[in-house]
């Protein structure tokens, strides 16, 4: 502009840094510091509210909660899987039942880093997948697999429950004139005028008390898992890929 030094178009907004060009370098780096450092505070608070797990739960977390794949439900575990499909719905009855699929690639990890991340068995018996849940995921299931087996909760040993009679209260012992009773006296011999002849116990002996005996009651044992879990290799892929099927109602 005419009549205006060229270093007074730079700096007209900051008059008292004309001619300091370091103290300029300085501002400007302390705002792109200022900036960044905002930046970061926002992204971390994004995070907090949809990692953290206080934002809005979704379906598929549902469906990992009931069937306990969630990340929450196995802290520590260091790496977690994300499903390629998750359903989660009720029954008529009203009670939540969850559909998932995993696909392990088999590239990095592998269908045994699969299992030990959510604690679970090696895969036991082929089993035909349930009717519903290949019909919740689209129908491209294969018709049976490996089911792993769940480890059913031990049963606890019998309780003894004694029975009424094992209740009753103890034969009161005899007093010492029934204990002199018990001898045979002799028929020859007179009796003795003097002798106290003591209470008259004939009526008051108890009645002989039959042994106690015990009754056993199981006690009720738990309801069996409503978890099920099918893996299904990928033919042609690598080492350790497959597909993991799960059915869970709650």
């Amino acid at each position: 502009m005419d009549g205006i030094p060229p270093e007074r178009t730079v700096t007209d907004s900051w008059p008292a840094l004309h001619g300091r060009p370091v103290l300029r370098r300085t501002v400007a780096v302390g705002l792109v510091l200022c900036v960044s450092v905002a930046a970061a505070l926002v992204v971390r608070g994004v995070n907090s509210l949809t990692v953290g797990g206080t934002g809005r739960e979704t379906d598929r977390d549902r469906a990992e909660r009931l069937a306990g794949l969630h990340p929450s439900q196995h802290p520590g575990a260091g790496r977690y899987y994300v499903p390629v499909g998750a359903i989660y719905t009720r029954t008529a009855d009203g009670t939540p039942i969850a559909y998932l699929h995993y696909r392990i690639a088999g590239k990095d990890v592998g269908l045994g880093d699969f299992l030990r991340t959510y604690d679970l068995p090696a895969p036991g018996a082929t089993a035909p997948l349930p009717p519903d849940l290949t019909a919740a995921l689209g129908g491209d299931e294969p018709a049976e697999a490996p089911e792993l087996p769940e480890d059913p909760e031990p049963t606890p040993a019998p309780t003894p429950t004694p029975s009424p009679a094992a209740t009753a209260d103890p034969a009161p012992a005899a007093p010492p004139g029934l204990q002199a009773a018990d001898t045979d006296p002799d028929p020859d011999a007179d009796p003795d005028p003097d002798a106290d002849p003591g209470p008259d116990l004939a009526d008051d002996t108890p009645a002989p008390t039959p042994a106690p005996s015990l009754t056993l009651t199981p006690t009720p044992t738990h309801p069996q898992a409503t978890r099920r879990i099918y893996v299904a290799t990928i033919p042609g892929g690598a080492p350790g890929a497959a597909d993991i099927y799960i059915r869970a109602t709650g």
